[in-house]
């Protein structure tokens, strides 16, 4: 009897202790890098598409706040994988004025999809993917509208340190090159109405 009871207990502490080992939280700092595929087509006008290296700093705060260069969310985890959320509004707002600062006329957003997930890897590491799908409209230009595929796939490593980052010290826009192809194609097509 005594000798069951022990093997019992020896199995389902095993259980117990090696379980939380499984997987740790994504709970902290990253330094993030990928490759980010941007398609712009602009009705009429065709379409283009450019891939760029990006480097980030993703932070997941243990209140489930998460925020990046310039974009904030909340996030979750269920064993290895983790979700995203990012607020429609919020990115649409964010690409409308970085747009409309660089273009003549304003340009209104609207966000149709977003997806942001990944997973953390046996080696300590992160990695995932963010899709962002959305619709333009060039406010001065009735007739002239377009949709953006931003297709981001990236991995990351922990921070050394936390708060010091080498990405947040470069000042690392991963959208740079997002706007930098919106800008072309819209530009090219305004330039094309007159």
């Amino acid at each position: 009897m005594f000798k069951k009871f022990l093997i019992i207990s020896i199995v389902t502490f095993s259980i117990v202790a090696f379980s939380s080992f499984a997987w740790a939280s994504v709970e902290g700092i990253w330094d993030v890098q990928g490759k980010m595929k941007v398609k712009v087509s602009i009705k009429g006008y065709g379409s283009h598409t450019d891939t760029a290296d990006f480097s980030d700093e993703f932070t997941f705060d243990g209140d489930g706040a998460f925020d990046m260069t310039d974009i904030e969310g909340t996030w979750i985890q269920k064993k290895k994988s983790f979700v995203v959320k990012l607020d429609p509004e919020d990115i649409s707002q964010y690409f409308e004025d970085a747009i409309s600062d660089e273009i003549e006329p304003d340009v209104t957003v609207e966000v149709t999809k977003i997806s942001f997930t990944g997973t953390e890897q046996k080696n300590g590491t992160i990695k995932g993917t963010l899709k962002i799908n959305m619709k333009l409209y060039v406010d001065d230009y009735d007739l002239l509208t377009g949709k953006v595929a931003v297709t981001a796939t990236f991995k990351g490593t922990r921070a050394e340190v936390a708060g010091t980052s080498s990405v947040k010290e470069k000042e690392s826009s991963p959208s740079g090159s997002v706007f930098d192809v919106i800008e072309e194609e819209l530009n090219a097509a305004i330039q094309s109405v007159f």
